[in-house]
Formats: structure tokens, C-alpha cells, sequence
């Protein structure tokens, strides 16, 4: 058998790096241009931008679920990741796997929490939990847990969109299907990094640079309601998402 190359040692990092890469937070610009798209094309006044406090309390609801449901997917992934990715901080040994599941369990309860304390509707606000467990769950079991990956996002809008004063719009509903292909597609090519032979590095590369271009669906969707600047907004995500996965690994 051929001898495997040595791979260089892992790059050493603190504590709050390893945290902030089982978050996945180099994908946190495109999780906040999605919940300002959801919010404006949810809202009754056309381009009506959301109040401030809002704005901010629903970001980090966002970010915190987010946050929850990728921390637990390496939770649920770690077997995997020791023979695909051993460099990820569970298998490594630098975060056991049982403060993983309960700090992102934490994370998720008070995204959700939080969401429900701004007014959402708690039966949306558990449909979001139950698509982000069942991805977690099932991607690595099942191919057609794509769905699901694209459920986690057009469920946390669609979260948004019972918050008062707030409505499915055709402008939001348009959105969010446009959206859910989109995912679909990305899910699918991420899929394929795993598959022998494929070109994992490329694949990779790939992922990630459609992960970052998630903002520019949202900035579509809001220029078809004239809604300008927030629209600029989100296609400022994009740059701000590619520095970020610069940053924090986000694969």
C-alpha cells in the first residue's frame, strides 16, 4: 500500500477560534442577510426597513441557531470526521464531544428562545429545531437530506415572518423558493466532496464561494421590491462572508 502524505500539524488555536469554527462563523454574514431579506419582504409596507432593536435581536437569534445546529452537527458527525475530517476540533480532542452537544444545544434553545421572546410563532420556532435535528441527524444517512439543509434556512424565514405585524408575502414566498433551490444545488455539490475520487479540494473551494453568494439571492429578491438599500446591504454580505471564511473555517 502507498505510503499516505504527512499532513503539516494543525495551526494551534485558542479556545474562542475553535468555538467560532464549530459555529461555522464564516457563513454568519449570509445567515444575517437572510434575516434581513426576511424581514423586509415579510413586512406589509413594501421596502419598509426593520426596526433597529429588531434587527439586531433577530441577527443574533439567527446567528445563535445557527450556531447551535452546526456545532451539532459535528456532535453527530464526530465518527465521521475522525476518518474524513480528523482536523476538526472533536476529533482532535480539543472540545469533547459532550460539551460540543450541550454548548450547542444551548446555542439553539436560546436562538429559538429568543426568536419566540420577539413574538414568533412557537410552533414555527420548533419546526426550525426539528429541520436543523433531522439534517443533523440524517445528512451523512440519507442523500435526500439536501431538503432538509434548504429547510434549515427557509424555515428560519419563514420564523421570521410570523413575528407581528409580519406576513408570507408573494414577493417573501418567491424568495424563499428561490432560496430553497438554490441550497438544494449547493447541498448537492458538498455531498459530492466525500465521494472517492472526487476532487474534495476543488469541491470545496466551490462550496464555499456559493456559501459566501447566498447574500446575492436576497439582494435580487429585495430589488425586485425597490427595496435599495437593503438590497446593498446584502450584497455587501458577500465580500464580508469571503473574509470571514478566511477567518473561521467554515466548511
Amino acid at each position: 500500500m502507498a505510503d499516505r502524505a504527512i499532513s503539516p500539524a494543525p495551526v494551534p488555536r485558542s479556545p474562542a477560534r475553535l468555538w467560532l469554527d464549530l459555529a461555522r462563523a464564516g457563513n454568519f454574514p449570509s445567515v444575517w442577510s437572510n434575516v434581513l431579506a426576511a424581514l423586509v419582504l415579510s413586512s406589509p409596507v413594501a421596502a419598509a426597513w426593520p426596526a433597529p432593536g429588531l434587527l439586531l435581536l433577530a441577527f443574533l437569534a439567527g446567528s445563535l441557531a445557527y450556531a447551535g445546529g452546526t456545532t451539532l452537527n459535528d456532535v453527530f458527525d464526530a465518527g465521521f470526521d475522525r476518518q474524513h475530517r480528523p482536523e476538526r476540533a472533536i476529533p482532535r480532542g480539543l472540545i469533547s464531544r459532550a460539551t460540543a452537544g450541550w454548548v450547542g444545544g444551548l446555542q439553539l434553545a436560546l436562538g429559538l428562545g429568543l426568536l419566540v421572546f420577539l413574538g414568533a410563532s412557537p410552533l414555527a420556532a420548533a419546526g426550525l429545531a426539528a429541520t436543523i435535528l433531522l439534517y443533523d441527524w440524517l445528512h451523512k444517512r440519507w442523500a435526500g437530506s439536501v431538503v432538509l439543509m434548504a429547510g434549515c434556512r427557509v424555515m428560519l424565514a419563514v420564523t421570521l415572518a410570523t413575528l407581528p405585524g409580519h406576513a408570507m408575502t408573494p414577493a417573501f414566498v418567491g424568495w424563499i423558493t428561490a432560496l430553497f433551490v438554490y441550497i438544494i444545488v449547493l447541498s448537492i455539490l458538498a455531498r459530492r466532496e466525500y465521494h472517492p475520487g472526487a476532487p474534495a479540494e476543488k469541491l470545496g473551494k466551490i462550496v464555499r464561494k456559493l456559501l459566501a453568494f447566498i447574500p446575492f439571492v436576497d439582494a435580487a429578491a429585495l430589488l425586485v421590491v425597490v427595496a435599495w438599500i437593503p438590497a446593498v446591504c446584502c450584497a455587501v454580505a458577500v465580500p464580508l462572508g469571503r473574509w470571514a471564511q478566511r477567518m473561521a473555517a467554515s466548511g
